[in-house]
């Protein structure tokens, strides 16, 4: 990770699927139908009964695996005098594996109602796991370095707390909304890293001084920046919605269908082409 790809790899994927979650959540806020809190979502294509969203976090994470570990000459982690080595790239690579296990439980909880909760607990394991490595992952840094990072570990623990709030009360779509922008603020400060410490374009961007106390007060501003631009965001998506999208008692039919191979009852308007997705209790 030791690169902006590194950084933007994994933030694209945090901010995405961040944002799917908010979409959706906003257009039965909006709509006004039952809300069950959910990790994922269907795609509302021929694709509806497939779970697309969990595979496609496998194959990306699998893919960060198999980047990471790629740098660590044949995977070791010491050497032969027993220095321990590519520690980094060791860490990396076990944020992703935790979001792979997350990813398999998603799918085999929508399969089973026994493992509902479940998937909760894991993505609390892998949010607050991954604020634990970040956390110690600082050693010899420099104080601007570890500035960024702990920015990123305050957004990953807040991950973590919300899945398991939002999961408990699984019907309040305030605190599945809080859960999906904090996501995507873990993803958009993964990408905000890359920028800060690898810019892409550093030939006409000069790298950030990593040891000037004035970049701290600059990097902690934009931290607060990006929570308010995604705040504007929000607002924004649910104004849109509230006019492209009419409430239940103004739709002339409203059909529940019989539940999906994964398990859940999908819901959706007719003729209306806004669909979306819920839970059964």
């Amino acid at each position: 990770m030791g690169a902006f790809f590194g950084h933007a790899l994994p933030g694209a994927v945090f901010y995405l699927t961040g944002f799917w979650s908010l979409v959706n959540v906003l257009r039965v806020v909006v709509v006004g139908a039952p809300f069950i809190h959910r990790f994922w979502y269907p795609i509302d294509t021929r694709l509806t009964q497939k779970p697309v969203e969990p595979i496609l976090k496998i194959v990306v994470c699998v893919i960060g695996v198999l980047i990471e570990m790629g740098h660590s000459a044949r995977w070791q982690i010491h050497d032969m005098e027993g220095n321990f080595i590519n520690m980094n790239d060791l860490q990396h690579s076990t944020m992703y594996i935790s979001f792979i296990v997350a990813s398999f439980v998603d799918i085999l909880s929508e399969k089973s109602s026994k493992l509902r909760g479940l998937d909760a607990l894991c993505y609390f394991v892998c949010f607050s796991g991954e604020a634990f490595l970040f956390y110690f992952h600082l050693h010899g840094r420099e104080m601007v370095d570890v500035q960024i990072h702990i920015c990123l570990v305050v957004a990953s623990a807040i991950c973590g707390v919300s899945a398991v709030v939002a999961r408990w009360k699984s019907s309040n779509p305030i605190l599945s909304i809080t859960y999906s922008l904090f996501v995507m603020l873990h993803g958009t400060w993964f990408i905000q890293a890359g920028f800060l410490m690898y810019p892409p374009f550093h030939e006409k961007t000069p790298a950030l001084n990593l040891m000037d106390p004035g970049a701290m007060m600059y990097v902690t501003n934009l931290f607060l920046a990006h929570i308010l631009v995604l705040m504007v965001l929000l607002l924004l998506l649910y104004f849109i919605f509230t006019i492209i999208t009419p409430p239940v008692k103004q739709q002339k039919h409203y059909v529940k269908h019989q539940k999906s191979d994964l398990g859940s009852p999908m819901y959706k308007t007719v003729p209306s082409s806004v669909h979306f997705y819920v839970d059964s209790d």
